[in-house]
């Protein structure tokens, strides 16, 4: 358009008696050009040129099926089509792989449904980093939610440990109430120590066992396909999104207590999108196996100190401890049910249940029985202290060993 303009003011000058010279060198072309227009009225039109075929057009086929199956490597791509005849450079083939890379990412996928108590899945998802017990301390969630009622269960915890992912599934069977058929994971190494020859699994013996112990089959999802657990992946992001913003909370005791309050009064008594069924209402039809009578012994203990006034703390919580152990190092063990088990030396010493009344403090009054009298006594023996354990032996090895000396 702006060169018609140039044409239509160019016949313009040379009507009103300007020279042609003078027009091309005012105007900026050569005379051949200006006689052209002025006599054609009109700038040229230039035809598109034939597009000139490539030396890879027989081999694009190829590759859209190779990045189909997804194939990207440029480097790959040139070896196998070089391989199948064609003598041109990788920068024709890096070209013509750009522009598809993205319509590649994006892949249709067909939802997959499960009926009435066939199937859960389980995933962790990271929370942050917050002041515990006096440390900083990373926090994770467990998330297992039943894959036809969509019923979310999930636990906070600060250990992604195998044990810490064994107490968290006893948690939330006890909130589901029942066990699926199936469960299915990512390829965690809990879980599973990767796969044979074959292709199968290699489970982590401890946790095979915790699956037969629970009756249901684990199932780990083929690499690089997460899409496998989306029902779990999309219940993670759900927490985060509608119950972990502007949350506040004093120790891990109060986080969970705040999330299963939001579990039972909002997650699992909204419609779902998807099944427009409320969670809760749709696991009446869930047929679920039932829990067994005895939990699965796990064994997750964390170190405490205990103070000289005879109480530990842990997740936020004051527990108290028989006197004698008054400065000690202590194992809690945490169990199902809010037990919480003290260990010393192999040997429980104190039991109390988590408490659901909000309260900080939690103190067993037999505890302190002796202490005034031990006090009054001046009696210090009475503190127990760790010493290393002698085996005993025979005074003949002692003598033996003298006489190897001689």
């Amino acid at each position: 358009m702006m060169r018609d303009v140039e044409v239509l003011d160019i016949r313009q000058k040379y009507r009103n008696g300007m020279s042609i010279t003078n027009i091309a060198r005012e105007a900026g072309y050569c005379e051949k050009t200006v006689r052209k227009w002025i006599k054609n009225g009109s700038s040229p039109r230039y035809k598109p040129r034939p597009k000139r075929p490539s030396k890879l057009d027989p081999y694009k086929d190829y590759i859209m099926q190779r990045m189909a199956e997804g194939v990207f490597n440029c480097e790959i791509l040139l070896r196998e089509i070089k391989a199948l005849g064609y003598t041109g450079g990788k920068t024709l083939v890096k070209n013509f792989v750009a522009p598809h890379r993205e319509q590649f990412k994006v892949q249709a996928v067909l939802r997959f449904e499960t009926g009435p108590g066939e199937q859960m899945q389980a995933d962790w998802g990271y929370l942050g980093t917050f002041d515990l017990d006096g440390q900083k301390r990373r926090v994770w969630i467990f998330t297992l939610i039943l894959g036809y009622s969509r019923f979310l269960t999930a636990h906070c915890i600060t250990s992604t440990e195998l044990e810490s992912l064994l107490l968290c599934h006893e948690l939330c069977f006890a909130q589901a109430s029942g066990i699926a058929k199936q469960i299915v994971y990512d390829n965690m190494k809990t879980v599973t120590l990767g796969r044979d020859l074959e292709g199968k699994p290699l489970w982590q013996v401890r946790f095979l066992d915790f699956a037969l112990y629970y009756g249901f089959k684990p199932v780990v999802c083929t690499p690089r396909k997460p899409r496998s657990k989306g029902k779990v992946e999309s219940a993670i992001r759900y927490i985060k999104h509608n119950f972990c913003p502007g949350r506040k909370f004093i120790d891990l005791t109060d986080l969970n207590q705040q999330l299963q309050s939001w579990l039972i009064n909002v997650a699992n008594i909204r419609l779902h999108g998807t099944t427009l069924k409320r969670p809760l209402d749709a696991l009446a039809e869930e047929n679920l196996n039932p829990l067994p009578i005895i939990a699965f012994p796990t064994a997750l203990r964390f170190a405490r100190k205990v103070s000289r006034d005879c109480f530990f703390s842990y997740q936020g919580i004051l527990y108290s401890v028989p006197w004698r152990f008054a400065g000690s190092e202590v194992h809690v063990e945490e169990k199902t049910g809010g037990r919480i088990l003290v260990w010393r030396h192999n040997e429980v010493i104190a039991e109390h249940t988590l408490p659901t009344d909000g309260s900080r403090r939690v103190f067993n009054p037999r505890h302190l029985d002796g202490l005034t009298q031990a006090q009054n006594r001046q009696d210090g023996s009475a503190l127990l202290q760790s010493y290393p354990e002698v085996e005993r032996r025979p005074l003949s090895v002692y003598e033996e060993f003298a006489g190897v000396a001689q």
